[in-house]
């Protein structure tokens, strides 16, 4: 990329009236010479929210034993959930599903088998919980105690990202101005003032970033079973949350 913005410096320098195509007129001239150049910058901050994701998967033989298993252990969830302090308006049903079960599952076991027969029909349902960052593992372990046995994907979240946008800006215009006083120098000619600033498009980062999961734990043909755990649970820490930005600067050359 250096040596493209080399090039192009080179251009316009001979052509003497030349202007990047991405520069725009620098007080009022009609053409003038400018070093393009890309600054980048990366920000750090700690995580303010943690969106949890909980659920669960329970089999049965027909689809009414399938929903009277899903009620009990949905309801066994949401009053864990509530009682534990997490308002009910911070827990949000995202899928719930009633249907046969695949034939590739039933296949794992013998035909005509009692196990077979016992997984006719999947019951799935999940949700997720927003919750301060420092209380996601409590609450993770409040839902697989109560039968969420499709439970854990935490994504870790800055919930006002101006601020770090700002700050990943103004870094990543002094990178880019390092550059350019680079090449400026090189070049024997004197940097001038920036004539605009463009951010590429999907250069920032998304504001978050998934922890982990844990998949199908204590699953097995019982309808209603609650996963037994110990005094202790999970430990999690909460992950610093990235922001990238990447912005094409142009400088006029006096």
């Amino acid at each position: 990329m250096r040596a493209a913005v080399a090039s192009i410096f080179t251009v316009c320098l001979v052509a003497g009236v030349h202007r990047a195509s991405q520069a725009q007129c620098y007080q009022g001239c009609t053409e003038r010479p400018t070093i393009t150049v890309t600054g980048t910058a990366t920000v750090t901050a700690d995580a303010d929210l943690a969106i949890v994701r909980v659920g669960y998967k329970l089999y049965a033989a027909d689809a009414k034993s399938a929903y009277r298993s899903a009620t009990e252990t949905s309801n066994a969830v949401m009053k864990a959930l509530t009682r534990s302090g997490i308002p009910a308006e911070s827990i949000e049903s995202t899928s719930q599903v009633l249907q046969h079960t695949p034939t590739y599952e039933l296949q794992q076991y013998p035909f005509n088998s009692d196990e077979r027969r016992s997984r006719e029909f999947t019951v799935s349902q999940s949700w997720i919980i927003r919750v301060k960052p420092n209380t996601a593992g409590s609450a993770l372990d409040t839902a697989i105690s109560a039968g969420g046995n499709e439970s854990g994907w935490i994504q870790w979240i800055v919930q006002n990202p101006g601020d770090l946008r700002a700050r990943a800006s103004a870094i990543a215009v002094e990178d880019a101005r390092r550059i350019a006083e680079k090449i400026a120098l090189k070049s024997n000619v004197r940097l001038g003032k920036i004539v605009s600033v463009t951010e590429y498009q999907g250069g920032a980062l998304p504001l978050g970033a998934v922890a982990g999961v844990i998949g199908g734990l204590g699953m097995g043909t019982g309808f209603t079973d609650r996963i037994q755990v110990g005094n202790e649970q999970l430990a999690i820490n909460s992950r610093r949350v990235e922001f990238s930005v990447s912005l094409n600067v142009v400088f006029s050359i006096q």
